[in-house]
């Protein structure tokens, strides 16, 4: 999953820019991620797309992960209060004091902007380099929505990449709140309410 994750955000509008050193960004994001990944794995929510037994060579060669979705269930936060210590204690480890604070301040504006209404919340949806192209995030996000829409819940996620905004809305998401980070980048969060079966 961090791998996954670490490369589909290493380009992002906005997750790239909060590792600002490219030299070492992979490394970086990649610890950030696991960390963040970690504290998801509390709950049962995320899921995974894993490549069929019979798939392509580069299954082997790459891992057998063709998407992730890392979810919340309704009431829980990305970060528990045990665990801010030793989240604050890597943010200081893997970035300046600048980019710390830029992190900082982009967490709370999307803490802000997240609805006090009772939802599920989609914290982050990467696939794979070697999966790209294939509707598998789609895919993956489709079959959690089936089942949040089956137990009358809502949905929120916040598009990091504008290019994506199209996918969401084709999904039933409607924007929501529109955050402007200090670097310039404008994120659209999206709400969908539950739909009926078919």
């Amino acid at each position: 999953m961090t791998r996954i994750l670490t490369a589909s955000f290493l380009d992002d509008p906005v997750w790239g820019p909060s590792f600002p050193d490219r030299a070492t960004r992979p490394q970086v994001a990649g610890a950030y991620w696991r960390f963040m990944v970690g504290e998801a794995l509390r709950f049962s929510e995320s899921r995974v797309l894993d490549f069929a037994l019979d798939g392509p060579a580069e299954a082997v060669e790459h891992g057998t992960l063709r998407a992730v979705s890392v979810w919340y269930p309704p009431g829980e936060d990305e970060i528990s209060a045990e665990a801010y210590p030793a989240y604050d204690a890597l943010v200081d480890d893997l970035l300046d004091t600048e980019a710390a604070a830029a992190l900082e301040r982009a967490g709370e504006q999307f803490a802000e902007a997240r609805p006090s209404e009772p939802h599920a919340y989609l914290t982050l949806l990467g696939v794979a380099p070697e999966a790209r192209g294939g509707g598998y995030g789609m895919g993956l996000l489709r079959a959690a929505l089936a089942r949040y829409d089956e137990a009358g819940i809502p949905t929120y996620l916040e598009s990091s990449n504008p290019a994506n905004d199209v996918r969401y809305e084709r999904l039933g998401y409607r924007p929501h709140a529109l955050v402007e980070l200090a670097g310039g980048a404008r994120v659209q969060t999206y709400w969908r309410a539950p739909q009926a079966a078919g």
